[in-house]
């Protein structure tokens, strides 16, 4: 374990603050402490207050519609994260404070006193919140892009030593280039020969590129859901990691994960890809399922078959027979995916194997997993050790629609 507890370095992890190899520690202790998440979702949530507070401040008289949806936020925050009754006590005191300033903004005296006592309650507010941890980061127009060797370009323009790459423009590497992007402030990427990457999006909370083929390496050391990698048939989304990501002329793709997690995404078919574990991605198809990369040889092969075969042939049938016969206790994070990929009696044997491997929890029945009840699935993953299903349901959210 990396620290006992991250508190300390969580601010400056939400901040970008953090050396790359400090931040995937901090993210990858998150994904197994519980205490750290919930201590994390509430500086998140002071900042979300803290911004929406800047925006205001700065008048004499908020809106009265502006404290109303603080208030919604502190009861959708106590309700949404499951927090524990001392934290359900913190909403209390928020709610009190809340509306003990919203009550100083929207009296009648003179504005600038009336925007002393709002910026003395924003005060008391900062230290509730540790709002002060958090500060707007400006978007970059252009992002870095370094030359590493060779001629890589930039549309027609070939780049020297450094270049800026804005967004709609391509950046293309022929066979003996190679360089390396920063991603604004939150990462950087390196673009390997025979490649075009495209600037999509460059905004404070969306940075986007689109691989069409070659093959990238990103490392990434923001908060989750910042970056995303458009591919032919696939979204890569970040939750805090490091990898590689390939796309093939034919637009199949491949993701290799080094550390932390990525998230693969197409028209709502997803797949949760951890450290040491590697997805494909095929056009019209979408992500398939996620294995480790010391499954037998067997055991891919036939799990490839699977993901192409046309639903209910026998190919299709065969060769989910073999992925659960040739499957070690560590592929359960395949089988835990192919229990939403199979129906009827084939997700019955995908259970049934999965329980020999990884016994649910008492509370996890057949019938629970056979209808697809997420609560039941999600404490199922609790069993396999992989992280907290919490932690990255936290992160679930619609992905930003792709730019094309």
């Amino acid at each position: 374990m990396f620290w006992n507890h991250v508190s300390k370095r969580l601010s400056a992890y939400l901040h970008g603050e953090l050396r790359p190899e400090e931040s995937r520690r901090v993210a990858e202790h998150l994904m197994v402490c519980r205490r750290c998440r919930d201590e994390y979702e509430e500086i998140k949530f002071g900042a979300r207050m803290a911004a929406r507070l800047s925006d205001e401040l700065g008048r004499a008289h908020a809106p009265a519609a502006l404290w109303a949806e603080l208030e919604e936020m502190i009861d959708g925050a106590g309700a949404a994260q499951r927090r524990p009754d001392a934290a359900q006590g913190a909403v209390a005191t928020w709610r009190k404070m809340i509306k003990g300033v919203g009550a100083a903004l929207r009296s009648p005296m003179p504005s600038r006193l009336a925007l002393k006592i709002s910026l003395a309650g924003a005060a008391t507010l900062a230290l509730a919140f540790g709002v002060f941890w958090f500060y707007p980061r400006a978007p970059r127009a252009a992002w870095d892009v370094t030359r590493i060797e060779g001629a890589p370009r930039i549309g027609s323009k070939a780049v020297g030593d450094a270049g800026k790459l804005r967004v709609g423009e391509w950046l293309v590497t022929d066979d003996s280039s190679r360089a390396e992007i920063r991603v604004g402030e939150i990462g950087q990427v390196q673009v390997d020969p025979g490649s075009r990457v495209k600037l999509v999006e460059a905004k404070a909370d969306e940075h986007r590129l689109e691989l069409a083929r070659g093959k990238m390496q990103a490392i990434i050391w923001a908060p989750p859901r910042q970056f995303y990698v458009d591919t032919p048939s696939a979204v890569a989304v970040d939750l805090g990691c490091a990898y590689t990501l390939e796309v093939g002329e034919d637009g199949q793709g491949l993701l290799s994960v080094v550390a932390g997690w990525v998230a693969f995404e197409w028209h709502g078919r997803e797949s949760f890809v951890p450290a040491m574990a590697m997805c494909v991605t095929r056009p019209r198809l979408g992500p398939g399922t996620p294995y480790f990369s010391d499954a037998s040889e067997e055991f891919q092969n036939a799990l490839a078959i699977f993901d192409v075969a046309e639903i209910g042939s026998d190919a299709r049938s065969n060769a989910l027979q073999t992925t659960l016969v040739k499957s070690r206790k560590r592929d359960a994070l395949t089988l835990w995916h192919l229990l939403a990929r199979t129906d009827g009696d084939d997700r019955l044997r995908v259970y049934n194997r999965l329980a020999e491997l990884i016994p649910p929890p008492p509370q996890v029945t057949p019938e629970a997993v056979i209808r697809g009840d997420h609560t039941a699935l999600d404490l199922w993953w609790e069993k396999l050790e992989l992280g907290s299903a919490e932690w990255w349901r936290i992160w679930k959210g619609p992905v930003p629609s792709q730019t094309k």
